[in-house]
């Protein structure tokens, strides 16, 4: 059996096994043996600042702490992986035209049951060397139409030297001017966040004066899905940031039985205003393995959506869900064509990205049950979550 390490984001030292937090979900012999058998194919891995605040918050527990739900699932282990082999440089991915992903640091302080990247994060592959990092510029800046670069993971924080040694590569590109990372070391171990930290980072914050089109900005991609993970550390980690000039953007994910509900998306939302992040986007969950039990229906997400657009404009996210061909965004006034397969349903969108252009980026053909319009556009079929 997989003994569950309690780690921080500077160490890959295990502390010790908390069985009997892990089977609070288990309600009989048969419930343990298969979150037994979960943590065997996708191990279960907690920090000591989420441990604690797992105590005190069902709503953090439950995307952290395995279930017997996660053990039956239509779900697969790579809901979104194309462009992972586009560019021919390990760890550096493409799908669309005008940005790239980085992933310096596959493993993670934590791992979120809902995890679309479950197959990779969880298998102790082994991130970018500073080898792979140079050929990741030399594709990068021999393609001026890349102009965002998004450092990801993993968590790009649990390596700060390889991140730091990314990060003066990527700033001396030209044609680069929006670096974004992204990290849920805010949440999992917020400690790592000081001044000095911060301040390191702000100096990739470059303004051009005189000219607009030469500035370049840094800024984090943060991830809290409840406001219960808004706690006094945390915001300590978040004010440090952006009080030294780096801009924090949210991707919440919509979660059934966590967030999926007016009154804590409303307050998520409104509290991280008040705390000067920007509530970015509200993702719905992806159809990984093992996350069927938290994935709602994209319509009811879209009934919070209704909701959120009656309020302050500046609280509205985002919301979109993700077939393999890329984000589509889902408006107030969207309407859903469903189609029914094997007892499952699923939303068919013609997408904004054209067939021509993904194969040209991706360099593979369409995914499973995608198609191609008479214009030219992808058309996919999305599984949707069930309420």
């Amino acid at each position: 059996m997989t003994n569950v390490h309690i780690q921080d984001s500077q160490t890959a030292t295990p502390s010790y096994n908390f069985d009997n937090l892990l089977y609070t979900t288990a309600n009989s012999d048969d419930e343990r043996k298969r979150i037994d058998l979960i943590r065997e194919e996708y191990p279960v891995k907690i920090s000591p600042y989420l441990e604690r605040l797992i105590k005190r918050s069902p709503y953090v527990a439950k995307q952290f702490i395995p279930t017997a739900e996660e053990y039956e699932t239509v779900g697969t282990a790579t809901p979104f992986e194309e462009g992972k082999h586009a560019t021919g440089v390990y760890g550096l991915e493409r799908v669309y035209r005008d940005r790239v992903l980085m992933t310096p640091h596959f493993d993670c302080p934590a791992y979120c049951r809902f995890c679309y990247k479950k197959s990779r994060v969880l298998r102790g592959q082994k991130g970018m060397s500073k080898a792979n990092i140079d050929q990741a510029m030399e594709y990068i800046a021999n393609d001026p139409e890349i102009r965002g670069v998004l450092i990801t993971g993993g968590d790009p924080m649990m390596d700060l030297d390889k991140l730091f040694y990314l990060l003066d590569a990527v700033s001396k590109v030209d044609s680069v001017h929006e670096i974004r990372i992204g990290s849920r070391s805010f949440l999992a171990n917020p400690t790592l966040f000081t001044d000095a930290l911060a301040k390191r980072l702000s100096s990739y914050n470059r303004v051009d004066f005189n000219n607009a089109e030469n500035s370049q900005s840094l800024a984090f991609n943060v991830h809290f899905n409840h406001p219960d993970e808004l706690t006094p550390e945390v915001l300590h980690a978040c004010n440090a940031m952006i009080s030294n000039g780096i801009m924090l953007r949210n991707q919440a994910v919509l979660l059934k039985g966590i967030n999926d509900d007016l009154e804590t998306m409303t307050r998520l939302f409104k509290l991280l205003l008040r705390n000067r992040i920007i509530p970015y986007y509200m993702n719905h969950c992806m159809p990984v393995v093992g996350g069927d039990h938290l994935r709602p229906s994209v319509a009811k997400g879209q009934e919070i959506l209704r909701h959120l657009h009656t309020e302050s404009s500046s609280a509205i996210p985002n919301y979109v869900y993700a077939p393999q061909g890329g984000k589509v965004h889902v408006g107030a006034d969207t309407e859903f064509e469903y189609k029914y397969r094997d007892g499952k349903r699923y939303i068919v969108v013609k997408m904004l990205y054209k067939t021509e252009e993904f194969q040209r980026i991706t360099k593979e053909p369409l995914p499973p049950h995608h198609k191609t319009s008479d214009d030219g556009y992808i058309v996919a079929e999305y599984l949707d979550g069930s309420d």
